[in-house]
């Protein structure tokens, strides 16, 4: 008579079962935030070296109107870490396959958007071979996805870990008072480039708030703050 007891899984695959779930890290807000913050800054400063070896210019590419972070490079950090962070048992060719198609679809919905909000663009590719309307390109989105690959495979283990070692009852103020200056940063940086959309486009103050704009965040320090932003017609 056939045994009908079920085979049990070996002590070695539990054991390694166990490991893969304890290297998945838990992604909360916390660490989210930490990851957009830090790629914020470090996106500028790397873009700025870049510009800088390229073009031999040193010039501003910032995002926000105060200090030097980018959002495109924190909320990229975000979402490759929320789509992608899972990925890293996945063999090499999927990583980059996926960073790619993703950060191409990132980058240009974010060109699209600002133009249709803002009538402006940041970057242009309309001149390099293989683009897509001007706003993403066959080498970008390669380099998207060699980012990504660099990113699960060794960037998002050592930001984590980093992140690990700041102790709680620091960690949680810190971040919240971040998070606050953050959301006001980004609001008043938006509100400043659409007052100065609208004075491109001869569109007078009609209240306070955009009299305030108009007085403390005139087009000619604007430009110095995102010089490569240009009108699209």
């Amino acid at each position: 008579m056939k045994s009908t007891r079920r085979a049990t899984p070996s002590h070695d695959m539990l054991l390694i079962s166990a490991r893969k779930r304890a290297q998945v890290p838990r992604i909360d807000y916390y660490n989210l935030f930490w990851i957009f913050f830090l790629c914020c800054f470090l996106g500028v400063v790397l873009e700025t070296i870049w510009v800088y070896s390229t073009q031999g210019i040193l010039q501003s590419r910032r995002g926000l109107i105060y200090g030097p972070f980018n959002c495109v490079y924190g909320f990229g950090a975000v979402l490759m870490t929320l789509a992608m962070y899972r990925l890293s048992h996945c063999r090499d060719a999927v990583i980059f396959l996926c960073g790619s198609v993703l950060g191409g679809i990132y980058e240009y919905l974010l060109s699209w958007g600002q133009e249709m909000i803002l009538g402006t663009v940041s970057w242009q590719y309309d001149e390099m071979p293989f683009n897509l309307h001007g706003r993403i390109n066959l080498l970008y989105t390669i380099f998207w996805g060699i980012l990504a690959l660099m990113w699960v495979k060794d960037i998002f283990p050592r930001i984590m870990h980093l992140i690990s070692r700041i102790p709680s009852r620091i960690n949680h103020p810190l971040v919240w008072a971040l998070s606050v200056f953050m959301a006001l940063n980004m609001l008043i940086s938006m509100a400043a480039v659409l007052r100065m959309s609208e004075r491109h486009y001869q569109i007078p103050a009609e209240n306070r708030v955009e009299r305030f704009l108009d007085r403390h965040y005139p087009d000619e320090y604007l430009k110095k703050v995102f010089p490569s932003m240009v009108y699209v017609e």
